[in-house]
């Protein structure tokens, strides 16, 4: 039996770009139920005026909707607004300025015919100005994860939400939403993706295409305000570190977050100024972390013995980046070795 699949566009002044999406929507060749939610986030352009002309115009089996909030409250709140609304097995993600390939849905929805799984990713390719292209370095074929995984949401399969076709009923079991005022909220959900048992499938084709613009908020040219979202990814991960503390690796894994949040501020603060606004927005970093013996990896107890009473990004900075001969000395790593591993049971 073929899955009802509900695809979530959250539409923010994208007039140029929206017919190209919905086009694209309207052209899937998935011969089984699908219904198409539209949030109009209130924006101050005449997207969703083209919107609901183009639906109105539509004559074809998919089922559209248009939802409206009474005020702009931003991307994670208008997907949260569709996948409640969403009717379907499957939740898909489709941002507004992007469009996806005639046989999306077709492609992603093929694997879940004889089996069930709670994720099913597609691959992708970059158009504009400035194309990146993290592609998918995992084989096609299922997998199943137990405990913490990074490839998840780094080495295998790429954070960002679309192009995804998510279990409805995977997420509303794990309460699963996206952080809401936070920008790359995809980062927070992808933390929380990884530290739950689930099942995924892979699949290579290329389904979703992905457009690269220089005033969307994903390539913001405002220095400070990059740092800012960085800072409230690392805000929002931090919130989450206490809801999985019995999930074994959870404090090295959220070690690995704070570098891998650190690490995109070091790419981008210019100056002392934004290196102190940055600062300021990230003190206190270790808190979530109970004491060294709840880290396992080596390089992390290092870090964390010599930030614990300064944590904040400039140490972090030097630590990491001035202090690992030193603190790769036999004597040190021996009086680490003293405090025993241990992790947080219920």
């Amino acid at each position: 039996m073929q899955k009802v699949i509900s695809i979530v566009i959250p539409v923010y002044n994208v007039e140029p770009y929206i017919t190209d999406c919905l086009q694209s929507v309207m052209r899937q060749t998935y011969t089984g139920p699908l219904e198409c939610i539209l949030v109009d986030d209130c924006g101050t352009d005449k997207s969703i005026e083209v919107a609901e002309r183009l639906i109105a115009e539509y004559d074809g089996p998919i089922g559209f909707k248009v939802l409206h909030h009474d005020h702009n409250r931003g991307l994670s709140a208008a997907r949260n607004t569709g996948m409640d609304a969403a009717k379907g097995d499957y939740v898909y993600f489709l941002d507004s300025d992007d469009w996806i390939s005639d046989d999306c849905i077709e492609k992603l929805a093929k694997p879940l015919q004889n089996e069930v799984f709670d994720v099913v990713v597609g691959n992708y390719k970059s158009v504009g100005d400035k194309p990146c292209h993290l592609e998918l370095s995992l084989p096609e074929g299922s997998y199943h994860e137990m405990g913490i995984s990074k490839t998840f949401c780094d080495y295998g399969v790429y954070v960002m939400a679309w192009n995804k076709l998510y279990s409805k009923e995977f997420l509303n079991r794990n309460r699963l939403r996206f952080e809401e005022g936070k920008v790359h909220e995809d980062e927070i959900l992808a933390f929380e993706l990884s530290c739950i048992e689930k099942t995924y499938y892979v699949v290579k084709s290329l389904t979703y295409y992905y457009r690269i613009r220089e005033n969307s908020i994903a390539h913001q040219n405002d220095t400070i305000k990059v740092l800012a979202n960085y800072a409230g990814v690392l805000e929002g991960v931090k919130g989450k570190v206490d809801r999985y503390k019995a999930v074994e690796g959870i404090f090295d894994f959220y070690m690995f977050w704070i570098m891998r949040m650190f690490g995109y501020a070091s790419f981008i603060e210019k100056d002392e100024e934004m290196k102190t606004f940055f600062q300021k927005q990230t003190e206190g970093y270790l808190e979530p972390i109970p004491n060294v013996c709840y880290l396992k990896s080596k390089h992390n107890r290092m870090l964390y013995f010599a930030c614990k009473s300064d944590q904040t990004y400039s140490r972090f900075q030097y630590v990491y980046n001035s202090y690992p001969e030193k603190l790769k000395r036999r004597v040190l790593q021996n009086m680490l070795n003293l405090f025993p591993y241990k992790r947080i049971v219920l």
